[in-house]
């Protein structure tokens, strides 16, 4: 039995129909045409957004540097997925963890040990660095960043 392409699903134009619906796709996410800097902006209020509603729920309070942390963590995951998007999700949730816990460290540094404000401290935590950063919860970053890369990526296409 002979079957075309065409009988497959498969379209003699070369998938002009699935890069359209890709673009489609990319317009309902950030709500038309935007410019790329438009989009990095969204990128940093969703998760600005997302890291302190985390930690409201994880914690059961957060603080306004945390929401400026999440922001720049989803810019850097969604550069991540931008640069690296064929690489295997593993790959790239294991570099947006580490990240996550090197921004982490960094505003630790600055919030809670400079500025002396005590929004976190792990020094209680196995393996805590200076106790702003620990092994556990770049473990979560990780874990949240499979979802995470996942979603980014599709809403990258297009």
């Amino acid at each position: 039995m002979n079957v075309s392409g065409a009988e497959l699903g498969k379209r003699a134009d070369g998938g002009a129909r699935s890069a359209a619906k890709k673009r489609v796709c990319a317009k309902c996410v950030y709500g038309g045409s935007l410019k790329p800097r438009q989009k990095r902006e969204i990128e940093f209020l969703i998760g600005g957004v997302g890291y302190g509603l985390i930690e409201l729920l994880w914690r059961g309070e957060t603080h306004w540097s945390m929401v400026i942390t999440g922001g720049a963590c989803l810019l850097a995951i969604c550069a991540v997925n931008r640069r690296f998007c064929k690489k295997h999700l593993l790959l790239r949730a294991a570099a947006c963890s580490a990240i996550i816990t090197l921004v982490e460290f960094c505003v630790g540094i600055l919030v809670n040990r400079l500025l002396g404000l005590d929004v976190w401290d792990y020094s209680s935590m196995f393996g805590n660095i200076l106790g702003q950063i620990c092994p556990l919860y770049t473990f979560f970053w990780f874990l949240l960043s499979l979802p995470v890369c996942a979603v980014v990526k599709k809403m990258n296409k297009g």
